[in-house]
């Protein structure tokens, strides 16, 4: 167990290296800026296991900027991907003299902005229902990515999967699970689910619910975890006055994840939040409406004469991934 010393923690600030380490430092260093004026917090960094001198690296960067009295590396002997990860810092930080209030998940690909973590921090003090909280995503030109979105039960990502949002908006705008309704410049508010590039837990409700699934390796998780505590009572809430950039895809880029690995995880973690969340019906049922909906693409495109294109090869890689048993 990493000893983080002290005194009592607001927050713990759990991040994930895989293969990335100056990205990573440059996160590091963003909050390293957040502590002029909030010094509350500590970092607990995980070195999933990379392939690379990422343990090094990173170790040679605390040491230089002095950053060890606020920041502990947990060098991990194998990839436990994103759950376990994270999960091995939280248990960490559960273990410790004076365990934390808050635990952040930050993915390693951010830059936080100034004031972040104690906004943050402060709407979940000031509203104690809330069990997990979003931020302001930016990307790097500015404009706002979606990380709040509508739970994907069957109903809904039946009517998304079979396009009814997007053919007939005025009749099927409700089934949209992005959930485009509503200004995310001005608004805070309770959301169904919030993505795991910033999500700030409330250390009860991880004791009370149970942590990430490591069921997840990649991509999930987050939608899981968010039903978990809606189940258990808790509220998932979205605040944009706290704000980072996301930089994007760092841990999951083509030189992490072959496309095809990738493709796979995704698919796996689409069909595992249905059995999770709403039951093994649920999961069989949305298999057979994805074959449907990519089968009528595949054959809308050999109908137009786009056989071969970008579209049908990546439609031809998700029938094949779909059909394995």
């Amino acid at each position: 167990m990493a000893e983080l010393g002290g005194g009592p923690m607001e927050l713990v600030v759990v991040i994930i290296n895989y293969g990335t380490p100056q990205c990573t430092i440059e996160c590091l260093e963003s909050l390293a800026g957040e502590r002029t004026h909030y010094t509350n917090f500590k970092v607990l960094l995980v070195d999933n296991a990379s392939k690379d001198d990422s343990t090094a690296q990173l170790s040679r960067a605390i040491v230089h900027n002095q950053w060890s009295h606020w920041i502990s590396l947990l060098p991990q002997t194998r990839n436990l991907g994103f759950a376990g990860g994270n999960n091995a810092a939280i248990r960490d930080a559960f273990h410790q003299p004076a365990p934390p209030e808050f635990l952040l998940l930050l993915n390693s690909d951010t830059l936080v902005h100034p004031n972040c973590l104690r906004t943050a921090v402060n709407r979940m003090r000031n509203s104690p229902k809330i069990g997990a909280l979003s931020c302001m995503v930016r990307n790097t030109d500015g404009t706002i990515q979606n990380v709040c979105r509508k739970f994907p039960n069957p109903l809904l990502e039946t009517c998304r999967t079979l396009g009814f949002p997007y053919l007939f908006p005025k009749l099927f705008s409700w089934a949209d699970t992005e959930d485009p309704s509503w200004n995310r410049v001005t608004t805070a508010r309770a959301v169904d689910w919030i993505g795991g590039a910033f999500m700030l837990l409330r250390a009860s409700a991880v004791r009370t619910s149970g942590p990430l699934d490591e069921g997840f390796f990649f991509y999930g998780e987050d939608t899981e975890l968010c039903h978990r505590l809606f189940k258990n009572g808790w509220l998932v809430f979205f605040d944009p006055t706290a704000e980072i950039t996301h930089l994007g895809g760092a841990s999951s880029s083509p030189s992490q994840l072959q496309n095809r690995q990738k493709v796979q995880l995704a698919w796996n973690a689409k069909l595992q939040v249905q059995q999770k969340c709403y039951g093994k019906i649920s999961a069989l049922w949305m298999r057979a409406i994805y074959l449907i909906a990519i089968s009528l693409n595949l054959l809308s495109l050999w109908a137009t004469g786009r056989k071969g294109s970008t579209d049908w090869l990546r439609s031809a890689l998700n029938l094949s991934i779909l059909l394995r048993p």
